[in-house]
């Protein structure tokens, strides 16, 4: 059987190749959230405005709103166009009922503004 990190650097050349297969089988592999992790600032990095959605499809499930928003605003002075990338497609994936959820977007949001 492989190890975690193996099926890691599987998946790693699969995305290279088709990135919602690898994303699936990303999901249908992995367990540790540190790859996952590794997955989204991947995709963050790499990805073109429509290829963002798929990345955040597969991975907000695995990571959770509230760490996919953080990890976008820590990027805010780095990577600001990546982020505003993602910021179009989050409020797909945002969970209305939950309100700290929306804080944190809207909060991510204005300091976009600024």
């Amino acid at each position: 059987m492989d190890s975690e990190e193996q099926l890691f650097e599987r998946v790693c050349v699969l995305l290279e190749k088709n990135i919602a297969e690898g994303l699936r089988v990303a999901n249908s592999t992995l367990k540790s959230k540190k790859y996952f992790q590794d997955l989204l600032e991947r995709g963050l990095e790499a990805a073109d405005a429509s290829e963002i959605e798929v990345w955040l499809k597969y991975l907000v499930p695995c990571l959770g709103m509230r760490y996919v928003i953080n990890l976008p605003e820590s990027k805010l002075v780095q990577q600001p166009q990546q982020v505003k990338k993602a910021m179009y497609w989050l409020p797909k994936f945002l969970n209305r009922a939950n309100e700290k959820e929306l804080n944190l977007f809207k909060n991510l949001g204005n300091k976009m503004l600024n």
